[in-house]
């Protein structure tokens, strides 16, 4: 299927493309994998990893994490996004699957403004579109991807099934993909700009009403969600938009989220071998975030690096989640990921604040970090089954599939 113009989306159209530096560190990153890190790997295996883990993961799969961990951390921006390659391509593949070649011209259909990009993954149903208002649901996607890669193309598969599990349980769903600039090319707060922007959009303009809205983010998405609300309850300084007072959404969803850029608590030592991040990766990742916020102030020294903005693990000043949260939330983290002990630490502080049933923290035993997303980008197996299976058969990523139906399960009770 060639790529349709009305499927596309460019916030960032550079994405892709290397420097004749990136292509040499490229090169070095991958012989130095080769030739230094996976032999000595292989060697210290049965001791590093014996002692790691209630549930020591297989070797396919520490194998597996180790390799996208050293990949990252060998990486630049550039070379990472040439590695996932454009998710245009992953949008295209999904499109001329017999699983939705019939209804092609209904998803992933592009919206684009001054002030943000993204994309109606679904608009009410995969059949027939409906105005986005009409669905009993509508998500408002964010996506992960350290604020520097990654787009909603690479997303599709992974909302897609959420938006089936949904459509399954009998109700009808919308989702916007927010396509926002990426870092270090555009820094802190554009991001939160644009996600402000866009909200503002599917309120006013696609006049969905906010308390059928949920907010969602994977991992640098999940930081921006948590930032979006405090903006909706206080807004930023730094950005105009929202243009009005908006209400908050019904409600959020954070999966494996980067609660915080500055604190490492200790699962970012138990668990650093057994996931994909690194707290090397995340350090840089935030550097190329908020630094040229930071040197834009008047005083640098003026930065505050515990902003209730970007800040939620120890906020400067403390947020009020009993005013920003809506009315439920649901979090997930794998035990073996190093955000675990910033995300269960967060959860508590807010279940201290407000009812213990409209806060909900969910573990995946043995999992790494962003593992519902992570298996419909890199098990290849799962994704035959699911593009060559029909709509509705339930087969391939339960852990998307779960995530569908604990919406459907919120929104009922």
């Amino acid at each position: 299927m060639a790529p349709s113009p009305q499927h596309q989306y460019a916030r960032n159209p550079q994405f892709g493309s290397m420097r004749f530096t990136d292509w040499m560190r490229l090169v070095y990153g991958v012989v130095r994998l080769l030739v230094l890190e996976l032999p000595l790997f292989l060697i210290t295996y049965p001791y590093k990893y014996s002692h790691t883990a209630t549930r020591p993961k297989p070797f396919a799969d520490n194998l597996k994490n180790f390799v996208i961990r050293r990949s990252n951390e060998l990486s630049n921006p550039a070379i990472a996004r040439f590695i996932v390659r454009p998710g245009q391509h992953l949008v295209d593949i999904a499109l001329s699957s017999p699983r939705y070649r019939y209804c092609s011209k209904n998803i992933c259909q592009p919206v684009s403004r001054r002030d943000f990009a993204g994309c109606w993954v679904v608009q009410n149903s995969l059949t027939i579109c409906m105005p986005p208002s009409s669905a009993d649901v509508t998500i408002f996607f964010l996506h992960g991807g350290g604020y520097f890669t990654l787009q909603p193309g690479h997303y599709l598969l992974f909302v897609l099934r959420i938006a089936e599990a949904i459509l399954d349980q009998g109700l009808t769903v919308s989702i916007f993909a927010l396509d926002y600039a990426l870092a270090p090319e555009r820094q802190y707060p554009t991001q939160l700009a644009e996600a402000a922007a866009a909200y503002e959009y599917i309120v006013n303009e696609a006049k969905v009403r906010p308390g059928k809205i949920i907010v969602a983010g994977d991992s640098a998405g999940g930081h921006l969600a948590l930032s979006l609300l405090v903006h909706l309850h206080k807004p930023n300084p730094a950005i105009s938009s929202p243009r009005m007072t908006l209400p908050k959404p019904g409600g959020l969803v954070l999966i494996s989220a980067w609660i915080s850029l500055y604190h490492e608590p200790p699962s970012f030592v138990s668990n650093a071998r057994t996931d994909v991040l690194s707290a090397t990766f995340l350090r840089r990742r935030r550097a190329q975030f908020l630094d040229g916020y930071r040197k834009s102030l008047r005083n640098p020294h003026d930065f505050n690096k515990s902003s209730c903005y970007f800040e939620f693990f120890d906020p400067d000043p403390p947020i009020d989640w009993v005013s920003v949260l809506p009315p439920w939330a649901w979090a997930c983290a794998g035990s073996d990921e190093i955000f675990f002990d910033a995300i269960k630490t967060w959860i508590a502080t807010v279940q201290k604040e407000l009812p213990e049933e409209s806060v909900t923290f969910e573990v995946g035993s043995g999992k790494e970090h962003d593992w519902q997303f992570l298996e419909t980008m890199t098990d290849e197996s799962q994704k035959k089954t699911f593009l060559e299976g029909k709509v509705g058969d339930g087969k391939a990523f339960e852990g998307a599939a779960k995530i569908g139906r604990m919406i459907v399960e919120k929104i009922r009770s």
